[in-house]
């Protein structure tokens, strides 16, 4: 087990881990998250498996900034309403996807959309920027399980595992993003998570 801080060199670092096709034990504004490049298909592999997560359930990007998720989607009206409202932080939104987004349909829901998300956290804002390019996210955990808030339940969930943890302390908000499905420009919650549905109503 290897922990890098949070500094210049812990973000170069773990840039360098991603684009090499590893995957990274990650702080987020909402819970930590286990981090890999999306055009990697053996790093997302590792993911899954390392979560014992089915690879039937979709990833979700997530991106340093709004020029950046343009790339990969369409935001239609109502996206733009969230996004003005929400980003960054504790929202993912699923969009229609972008044809040209190059990332493996495999790892992507089967209606063509993809999830992104804009987190409030300068860390892993800078790792994609490093990177330059978005990052497949899933809540560092064994699936089913509690979502990881700090580096001891990252320790205790991952005993024994050769896992390269960037320590960011105790997260923001230490809950999931919600989840909302735009792609018909209309709101429809998918997972209920640190954004309620009255705060979605505008």
């Amino acid at each position: 087990m290897e922990i890098l801080n949070s500094d210049k060199e812990g973000i170069k670092k773990a840039a360098k881990i991603i684009t090499s096709g590893e995957i990274i034990f990650i702080p987020t504004d909402t819970v930590y998250g286990i981090a890999a490049n999306p055009y990697n298909n053996k790093a997302i592999k590792k993911l899954f498996s390392i979560k014992k997560r089915s690879i039937n359930n979709s990833l979700i990007l997530l991106c340093s900034n709004y020029k950046m998720a343009k790339k990969y989607a369409f935001f239609n009206k109502i996206a733009e309403k969230l996004k003005k409202k929400f980003w960054p932080g504790p929202l993912t939104l699923i969009l229609k996807r972008k044809p040209n987004s190059r990332i493996s349909n495999k790892w992507l829901p089967k209606n063509n959309s993809v999830g992104i998300r804009i987190p409030n956290h300068d860390v892993v804002k800078k790792i994609i920027n490093k990177c330059k390019f978005p990052i497949f996210c899933t809540s560092a955990n064994i699936s089913g399980k509690k979502s990881c808030k700090n580096m001891d339940d990252i320790i205790n969930s991952f005993k024994n595992k050769k896992i390269t943890i960037v320590n960011g302390g105790k997260v923001k908000f230490g809950l999931a993003s919600t989840i909302i499905d735009v792609t018909e420009n209309k709101i429809n919650i998918l997972r209920k998570g640190y954004i309620n549905k009255k705060e979605l109503n505008f």
